[in-house]
């Protein structure tokens, strides 16, 4: 009964929830406003954007949990550590989503770099994997991610982010599990100080294009507060808050869906020279 509820939900998911893919949740979210990652410079969240990877700490280590309509089942957990230097900054990461009879799995490694103050490329290797069950077992692929960053003035900034460019998919039997091309587009306006606005697009080969805008206001130095919304089939808003003590930073965000309820996510993370 209860493996029959778990399929219901992953259905629903699909269905109401355009993933990345075919595939139900094995891309973690970020924790900026909207989900907004591919123009930022100032975090790197993991999975996305390889480009944003080029922050000042040496050392920076996160964990990230995220839970999807207050169900165990639909979870993501996530760990990321990444080490910036003046030559190559390299980052590695993992998520699991699932439980007992389905899971997928996703780790990458990240290598960023960031030329003459302005412009920052990177690239990132991830290998997905799904477990189906004993008879079906493991299933795995390799994909690539590329992004770039270009300051366009000491304002603005401008993203954009390759995922799956070459439209890999997944074997599983006889059939394949599609993983779509995702091409993103994406603006950081910091127009005052303190608030910044980021707008986004992105377009998905295998579902609808995702528009998604949000405000980030830095209340105080240790407090921020995140308002915004995307559209992809449904408009979903987001309320987040950001704190920061010296190298130790919480971020918690709140999404809710018009049909399936509210996802939850927090993520810690901590950084040193």
């Amino acid at each position: 009964m209860k493996n029959c509820l778990y399929c219901c939900l992953l259905i629903a998911l699909c269905l109401c929830e355009p993933a990345y893919g075919q595939l139900s949740g094995f891309m973690p979210s970020t924790m900026n406003v909207a989900g907004i990652a591919a123009a930022r410079t100032d975090r790197w969240s993991a999975f996305h954007n390889p480009a944003s990877l080029v922050q000042q700490a040496a050392w920076q280590v996160a964990v990230q949990y995220e839970n999807r309509y207050l169900t165990a089942e639909l979870s993501t957990e996530m760990i990321q550590a990444a080490y910036c230097n003046d030559y190559v900054n390299v980052g590695v990461a993992y998520s699991f989503f699932g439980y007992g009879k389905y899971s997928e799995m996703m780790a990458g490694i990240t290598l960023a770099r960031r030329f003459a103050d302005r412009f920052s490329l990177g690239l990132q290797a991830d290998l997905i994997a799904v477990y189906c069950g004993d008879n079906v077992g493991y299933k795995l692929t390799g994909i690539p991610q590329i992004g770039a960053t270009v300051d366009i003035t000491a304002n603005l900034t401008l993203g954009i982010e390759t995922f799956n460019p070459f439209i890999q998919s997944l074997p599983v039997n006889e059939q394949q599990i599609k993983l779509p091309a995702i091409y993103t587009i994406a603006t950081d306006y910091r127009f005052y100080k303190g608030l910044r606005w980021d707008a986004e697009v992105s377009y998905n080969t295998l579902e609808n294009f995702r528009v998604a805008t949000g405000f980030e206001w830095q209340a105080i130095e240790q407090l921020c507060i995140k308002l915004g919304a995307y559209y992809q089939q449904y408009i979903i808003g987001n309320l987040g808050v950001g704190l920061t003590f010296k190298d130790l930073s919480i971020d918690i965000n709140a999404h809710w869906h018009p049909v399936l309820g509210v996802q939850l996510a927090t993520k810690v993370g901590y950084s040193w020279q």
